[in-house]
């Protein structure tokens, strides 16, 4: 909608038709933000972003900025609010916001939309391309804009069959991928933590270097892992082999001062067990985890007995719990594609093809995709409006 909207503003003397294949314009956004559309992050830059060639954003981000965006949307009645690490979200909380002040705009801007269009070839017909649906409809047109995502989210309507399509047109598309996903581990290093959310700091090792970092809630499951750093770092996980989770559940503390804490407990709490020994400085059950890794198998082993080794390997694992990753939870979960139609076939001043006169693509159907928080929103507005405004432009 972005795209048509600029293109519409634009250029006021040409007709503008969106083709949706669901029953209704945008539902996607609808889902975006836990449903509260985390529209755009006010530290994006060419680094937030993934790719074969992710310096393609460069040009995009600086015509249409973060700024520009958050204008944009104020414009239309979404008044913006800054949450941590730069999240931008709608002042009421509401995805429906965004999408409604879309619509409306849309519709003030006299742009018609074809629901329930599942476009299944694209065609040239002299300088016409020519778009029919399933159900036998067809579209012509003199511009045509690419906006269909990748394959995350299928049933919002994103699927991947606009890659097809550009397959079909001469373009290439490169190895495809979920990215901002859960991910699966080796699930007898977290039996029995099923539902147990701790904060602290999870790492991504390949080849025993730290290859990136963050820190926040993380939510064990039967499966492996959750929650915003893990959905933060799956960005780094398409296209690497051999990586490890490592998660640091005290981050606060050196690892000299985790012994000191342990050795403290230890001395005050000698009478008791290891089934109890952790309880008040971590979950018990993680700690009965803990304990296992080091050596300590049963849980009726007397916490007076833990000697300096025992301490320093307990303080060791609690900083440095590693967890062998076996893939994720698929496009069905993910929020966004890594991969997609490759950008080396596009100008990047006006998200035109190479191939093609006439053809434009923007947002995730590209082989450019951001971290989580509000990036890959933010390239969709940028490159969805540069794609109108050039498309709009070209016809004057």
């Amino acid at each position: 909608m972005a795209a048509a909207i600029e293109a519409a503003r634009t250029n006021a003397h040409i007709d503008i038709i969106i083709a949706e294949r669901l029953d209704r314009l945008g539902k996607k956004i609808l889902a975006t933000g836990n449903g509260r559309c985390n529209f755009s992050n006010i530290n994006a830059s060419v680094d937030n972003y993934y790719g074969n060639d992710s310096n393609f954003t460069a040009w995009c981000l600086k015509r249409f900025t973060v700024n520009d965006t958050v204008n944009f949307f104020n414009q239309l009645g979404v008044f913006p609010k800054e949450e941590e690490k730069g999240k931008l979200y709608p002042f009421s909380g509401q995805a429906s916001a965004v999408l409604d002040c879309l619509r409306n705009e849309a519709e003030r801007l006299g742009i018609k939309a074809v629901t329930g269009f599942h476009a299944v070839s694209v065609g040239r017909r002299k300088n016409a391309f020519i778009i029919e649906a399933k159900d036998g409809r067809v579209l012509y047109t003199d511009r045509l804009i690419i906006a269909g995502g990748g394959c995350a989210s299928p049933s919002l309507g994103s699927d991947g069959s606009c890659f097809e399509l550009m397959r079909t047109l001469g373009h290439r598309v490169s190895e495809l991928a979920p990215a901002l996903v859960q991910m699966k581990t080796d699930t007898s290093a977290i039996k029995g933590l099923r539902g147990i959310k701790v904060n602290g700091l999870l790492r991504l090792i390949q080849n025993d270097r730290y290859i990136a970092e963050d820190e926040g809630e993380i939510l064990f499951t039967d499966y492996g892992i959750s929650g915003p750093p893990v959905f933060q770092l799956s960005a780094r996980l398409p296209f690497n082999n051999n990586i490890t989770a490592s998660i640091d559940f005290m981050p606060e503390y050196s690892p000299k001062e985790i012994y000191d804490i342990l050795e403290y407990r230890r001395d005050n709490l000698s009478y008791t067990t290891m089934e109890n020994f952790f309880s008040g400085l971590l979950n018990k059950r993680l700690g009965n985890l803990i304990a296992r890794r080091v050596g300590i198998e049963k849980l009726s082993f007397n916490v007076g007995g833990l000697d300096k080794q025992l301490l320093w390997s307990i303080a060791s694992v609690i900083k440095d719990y590693r967890l062998e990753i076996k893939g994720t939870k698929g496009f069905e979960n993910a929020q966004v594609t890594a991969g997609g139609v490759l950008t080396s076939d596009f100008d990047d001043k006006t998200m035109e093809s190479r191939l093609i006169k006439g053809l434009y693509a923007c947002g995730e159907v590209l082989d450019i995709y951001g971290d989580c928080g509000g990036y890959n929103l933010q390239w969709a507005w940028s490159s969805g409006r540069l794609a109108g405004k050039s498309a709009a432009e070209a016809m004057m």
